[in-house]
């Protein structure tokens, strides 16, 4: 199925699968430098990144893997991580990125599970995934189910965190039935987006509250068209008239937090009796506040999730059993992820562009 998608630099474009973009970009010889976006202390990301060469070895440990990198998303928590104000500390100096796809290009003597042509996903935080190449253990390395390496190779790169966490989000809380209703602030990120398309898979409506913007109306018919029940702004969520928008919805069992703020204190006011939220960021940088008398009359739960966490206690294989249950839906066009392409070579415009206001597309890096 050939998926197309709006590239904002120019017309509607093809996406081509991750194979055919393998065998459009095949290399006589093996790099002897990567290029890599490194940062040396913490800070902002546009002072402190810089894009560097860094030579490659001539031989590989024995149980090394030499990658060459496809994609690479820009990612929220890989801003914070540069800044030094995530939940990983890097070892300085550190190339940035946490997320990505890469092909092998050649392996060690005693690597068995991975051969030239595989493709790899990193297993842990802190890969490093903005360069062209990367020298790594393969220990370190997730191999991408082959059944599924005809999609594009933005979606095998993106695949592994915000699908992943919406998942998670909608799995490991509460029990969700056909025709129950949850609620989330900040429905516009891709994981807001992942967890409106994922719920109406599975028959649960979905309230989504996001800020007052310059494209209002853009961004409610793009979140309705994904399937979101209702969109609302979060001053409409803390007035009067958004109970009546809800009187003919059952009470929400689930309210998903990645904001703080007031934001988070009126998703908890909405919930139905013995209700949960689940926080999974900070975008406002304020904390959660809940009023004593939620506990009390609706016994409402607060919880948290973070995916870095999840994956230190689970093993590779629940990895791809995760991703497994996601690739499907990609692949029919059920799940679909609003994505931007740009090219590792303009990286300063790239990673300007990832931390605009307002964005509803994820800034993907293509070397």
């Amino acid at each position: 199925k050939n998926l197309r998608r709006r590239n904002p630099d120019s017309a509607m474009v093809p996406v081509r699968s991750v194979s055919r973009f393998i065998m459009s970009n095949v290399r006589r010889s093996y790099a002897t430098e990567a290029k890599a976006a490194v940062y040396r202390q913490y800070g902002n990301p546009e002072s402190v990144l810089k894009v560097e060469s860094q030579p490659l070895p001539d031989k590989l440990a024995a149980d090394q893997v030499l990658v060459r990198v496809l994609a690479a998303p820009i990612n929220p928590a890989d801003i914070n991580m540069v800044e030094g104000v995530y939940g990983i500390a890097s070892t300085l100096p550190a190339v940035g990125g946490n997320e990505g796809v890469a092909v092998v290009e050649t392996v060690g003597s005693s690597v068995k599970d991975l051969k030239a042509g595989d493709l790899v996903l990193p297993l842990k935080p802190g890969f490093g995934t903005w360069r062209t190449h990367a020298v790594s253990k393969n220990t370190d390395l997730l191999k991408f189910p082959e059944e599924y390496k005809d999609i594009a190779p933005e979606y095998a790169a993106t695949v592994s965190v915000n699908p992943c966490t919406a998942l998670r989000l909608l799995e490991d809380f509460v029990k969700l039935q056909p025709g129950d209703v949850i609620i989330q602030n900040g429905a516009n990120s891709t994981v807001g987006q992942a967890v409106i398309q994922l719920a109406k898979t599975r028959g649960v409506k979905t309230i989504s509250v996001i800020r007052s913007r310059p494209n209002y109306e853009e961004a409610v018919a793009l979140l309705k068209q994904m399937g979101s029940t209702a969109v609302v702004t979060d001053e409409y969520a803390a007035s009067p008239d958004m109970k009546d928008l809800m009187s003919d919805l059952p009470k929400p069992k689930l309210a998903l937090n990645c904001v703080g703020g007031s934001s988070a204190t009126e998703l908890v006011r909405l919930l139905g009796p013995g209700g949960v939220m689940v926080t999974y960021g900070g975008m406002s940088k304020k904390p959660v506040t809940v009023p004593t008398s939620l506990f009390i009359f609706k016994d409402v739960t607060l919880r948290g999730f973070w995916l870095s966490r999840w994956i230190e206690a689970h093993s590779k294989a629940d990895r791809v059993a995760m991703m497994s249950t996601l690739l499907p839906l990609i692949k029919s066009g059920e799940l679909k992820l609003w994505m931007e392409r740009k090219p590792f070579a303009k990286f300063e415009a790239a990673l300007a562009q990832a931390q605009e206001s307002y964005r509803d597309r994820k800034i993907v890096l293509t070397m």
